[in-house]
């Protein structure tokens, strides 16, 4: 039997970024923030992005330091899939999971697609 001699933790941000996707994978709904003209986006010095949350608290938390006139909106699945994914797609717009400490992590359409949506589609 071979014996461990010494372990290595995982550096902070990879532990976040499995943390989140297994979030993801599990919760089946995400929170965008939303006003009558449509969905809040920001952008950083790389991209425009779509912020959205895993729960509603942390999306009206933002709302209210960031977007006071913006309320949270739940997406399920199919509305993301069907909807919000090919604007994202042609407006090439980043989805980037919020956290309440304002951190980002940013996502390909195609990574939405298998982490979040792949599940929630399949036929029962």
């Amino acid at each position: 039997m071979k014996q461990i001699n010494s372990l290595q933790l995982i550096p902070k941000d990879l532990f976040f970024k499995i943390t989140i996707l297994k979030s993801m994978m599990y919760c089946g709904v995400l929170w965008g923030l939303y006003h009558e003209q449509g969905w809040a986006m920001m952008s950083d010095h790389q991209d425009f992005i779509f912020p959205f949350w895993l729960n509603s608290v942390q999306a009206h938390k933002y709302a209210q330091l960031h977007w006071p006139n913006y309320t949270p909106r739940k997406i399920t699945p199919n509305d993301f899939q069907d909807y919000l994914l090919p604007t994202l797609t042609r407006l090439h717009v980043t989805p980037a999971l919020c956290n309440a400490s304002s951190q980002k992590f940013k996502l390909t359409t195609q990574q939405m697609r298998h982490f979040f949506f792949s599940e929630a589609l399949k036929p029962a």
